[in-house]
């Protein structure tokens, strides 16, 4: 591939990404994509084989620049219960943080792709995975050093954990009101706090 191909490619997959993240993958039209980088379709398809291979590009786009971001937080401070405040507090910013995404993209996609692009799922449940093991190394680290007790193995205390910030991400989403995520995430600092810290 060119590097003009390769800039090209990389920037129809920017264009589209918060498109796709926003309207779904049967709510985005050829029009919208064409509409949104000004080319036609014979030359977006020119570097994707179809609309599937483009979402499906789209979504790792987002996904990558979230999981960087969650990288960027667990890799800040030294202990287990520091990267766990830090990472409730990246997600008490979370939808400014996704705002140019066009939203969380693991619920976006999760939701649009049940039972209509089992890529996408797959691709969506990967990330939650990689998320969740992300967490769980480190109430993992956190208990080996005996900095935190765990009452749970560490990977089902990070899916409970996850669990609750995607859940509060869905009802501030389609309620419109950030208290639902502010006040959970707050709550999970005090859950911390109270049950994991030593």
């Amino acid at each position: 591939m060119t590097k003009k191909a390769e800039r090209t490619t990389a920037y129809i997959i920017e264009t589209v990404a918060p498109i796709f993240n926003k309207h779904g993958y049967v709510g985005t039209s050829m029009s919208d994509l064409t509409e949104a980088t000004g080319l036609t379709k014979g030359a977006i398809y020119g570097n994707f084989e179809n609309k599937e291979a483009l979402a499906l590009s789209a979504f790792e786009h987002n996904r990558n620049l979230l999981l960087s971001a969650i990288d960027a937080k667990l890799s800040e401070d030294d202990g287990a219960m520091d990267k766990l405040f830090t990472l409730i507090q990246f997600y008490k910013q979370y939808d400014v943080f996704t705002l140019p995404m066009g939203g969380c993209p693991i619920l976006n996609v999760g939701v649009d792709a049940q039972g209509n692009n089992t890529l996408l799922s797959a691709a969506v449940r990967e990330t939650i995975k990689d998320i969740e093991g992300k967490i769980a190394l480190v109430l993992e680290n956190g208990a080996k050093s005996d900095e935190l007790h765990l009452s749970v193995p560490p990977l089902q205390f990070a899916k409970q954990l996850f669990t609750m910030i995607l859940g509060a991400i869905a009802m501030s989403t389609m309620t419109r009101d950030r208290k639902y995520l502010i006040n959970t995430l707050t709550y999970l600092e005090h859950l911390v706090k109270k049950e994991i810290k030593k």
